[in-house]
């Protein structure tokens, strides 16, 4: 990796996100990012609008520059305490930092666009437990940028790799994101353990679908990077729970479907973004 883009709206969180990137970025040479979105819309009512107009209200200019001024100083706060971390760390991180006003989902991928990097690290809450970084837009984010994007809950505080679930329904894109999963992190001791949920009587044709799988990284499982693992399921959420705890999940990476996270896990029950933010973890949405 080179550079990872933190968007960041000065809670608890960002400072957060910018400590896990730090430890998924090893002694690798890397730019981080640090870009904040500032609402630039402030609309206030005035009485003594012309009556030819059809809204009562109009856009304060000097209350938007209130807010990007005091954003400029709390970027330069943030920035000068994230340095400080990789000081202590003696790690090789270059911090660089953007403002822009407007609306986070479109500014983002813009700034994706612009500055081509090669992941999104992100927190999944913001001030007050809401803002623009708050889990539903994180989720939003997930679905539209057009690289790797990583969410980390502001609750998550064991900040090491070594267990990454990948849920599958058998996409055919699964052998490419797995290789490139591999080579996103592949400065790091990590093992994947790819998982599929079925039902009962959906057991025969998801046996085989995964065996045809697990021949893709024949290496890999000989050395022990990868597992490939059949569950049994009734309640989605309470089995992706239980996988996670019993193999000591650290990451959830998962490729997102247009429509639905990922369609048809369990076949007539499908598994939502939502389900994913429930067990707590960082997320990390794989792109094609």
């Amino acid at each position: 990796m080179k550079t990872i883009l933190i968007p960041v709206d000065f809670s608890e969180g960002s400072l957060h996100s910018c400590k896990y990137a730090m430890k998924l970025t090893g002694n690798q040479k890397v730019t981080f990012h640090l870009f904040h979105i500032y609402n630039d819309q402030i609309m206030v009512p005035d009485s003594g609008m012309p009556e030819t107009m059809d809204t009562d209200v109009f856009f304060n200019s000097d209350i938007v520059l209130a807010l990007k001024e005091q954003a400029e100083q709390q970027m330069a706060a943030l920035k000068k305490e994230v340095e400080a971390h990789i000081k202590s760390s003696g790690q090789q991180i270059k911090v660089t930092t953007s403002l822009q006003g407007g609306d986070p989902r479109w500014e983002i991928t813009e700034t994706c666009e612009e500055l081509q990097p090669d992941m999104v690290i992100m927190g999944t809450r913001g001030i007050g437990k809401k803002g623009f970084l708050e889990g539903s837009m994180a989720a939003k984010i997930m679905a539209k940028v057009p690289v790797p994007v990583l969410a980390v809950p502001e609750s998550y505080s064991d900040f090491h790799l070594t267990n990454i679930m990948y849920p599958t329904h058998f996409n055919k894109l699964d052998i490419y994101i797995l290789q490139k999963l591999f080579n996103l992190l592949s400065h790091l001791d990590f093992k994947i353990h790819v998982c599929h949920f079925y039902l009962e009587k959906e057991n025969q044709e998801a046996g085989i679908l995964m065996k045809e799988l697990e021949k893709a990284f024949e290496k890999e499982n000989q050395e022990g990077k990868i597992r490939f693992t059949l569950v049994e399921a009734i309640d989605k959420v309470e089995a992706l729970k239980s996988f996670a705890k019993d193999n000591k999940i650290d990451l959830v990476a998962f490729l997102p479907e247009k429509g639905n996270l990922i369609r048809h896990l369990f076949s007539s029950h499908r598994l939502l973004k939502k389900d994913f933010f429930k067990l707590e973890l960082p997320m990390l949405a794989m792109h094609e």
